[in-house]
């Protein structure tokens, strides 16, 4: 799992952060501007501060993109998930009363630790906790399927039932790598250096023409703090107020098969 500083601070926190950054940039651009505006009067107006706006505004929807598809993905695989885990309970079905316990006793420790797995939060050693049990409870029950299909009288359950733990066993590597694909921290910080550098350009440019509208330029501030704390929030699933709590409801419901 990724540990670096920017993942480990709160987003919020971070989005407060770039907007005081950005209002303190627009001041010291406006006072730059007055300044030089006081030595040489402006002959013409600036394109820059629209050429960087445009290029701020591309960059904010491309990471907002990545954040987004990624999430969606990580939802889709939660979902996948509870259907393949509940596809090979129901498989366990296919053998004698006295195995099938045996199956269903595992099968509800497997989901009991699935559900615990996102319930555990951000917390990094929780998650590889989970991760671990997983692997070691679904050891188990692919070690008791293989051992039955060497029994000719299991030939049907078997064929029914090992690709059922191989499709179950490999989406939680697949969940687990989603939760690790973030975007990448080389372009946030990207990011949060042209949102800076375009606050600056902004006062500057308004410094220059003797005027600046504090509303507008606060208001543009806000705006990109906003999509910025989206798009990590987005990229956070496990905490903040986009989260995949709803699609791992789907897990939990799980549980009605065990009653």
């Amino acid at each position: 799992m990724e540990t670096n500083t920017l993942n480990q601070t709160d987003a919020g926190v971070i989005a407060l952060l770039l907007f005081i950054l950005m209002i303190f940039s627009s001041f010291i651009g406006k006072k730059i501007g007055n300044y030089i505006r006081s030595k040489r009067p402006p002959t013409e107006k600036s394109s820059e501060t629209s050429t960087l706006v445009a290029l701020l505004f591309f960059l904010l929807a491309f990471t907002f993109g990545m954040s987004s598809d990624r999430y969606n993905s990580r939802r889709q695989v939660v979902v996948e998930e509870a259907n393949d885990i509940g596809t090979a309970i129901l498989r366990s079905d296919l053998y004698p009363d006295s195995t099938r316990a045996l199956f269903r006793k595992d099968f509800k420790d497997y989901v009991e630790v699935r559900i615990s797995y996102y319930e555990t939060g951000p917390n990094i050693k929780g998650i590889l906790k989970a991760d671990s049990l997983s692997q070691v409870i679904s050891g188990k029950l692919w070690k008791r399927a293989t051992d039955l299909s060497k029994d000719p009288n299991n030939l049907a359950a078997t064929q029914q039932m090992i690709p059922a733990l191989n499709t179950m066993i490999d989406v939680t590597t697949t969940r687990l790598s989603g939760e690790k694909a973030k975007v990448p921290q080389s372009i946030l910080i990207m990011l949060f250096f042209l949102s800076i550098i375009t606050a600056f350009y902004g006062g500057y440019s308004e410094g220059r023409n003797g005027r600046i509208d504090w509303l507008i330029q606060i208001g543009f501030c806000l705006l990109v703090s906003l999509v910025v704390l989206f798009t990590l929030d987005l990229d956070r699933p496990r905490r903040g107020f986009v989260n995949l709590d709803t699609p791992n409801q789907t897990i939990i419901d799980l549980r009605k098969n065990f009653n």
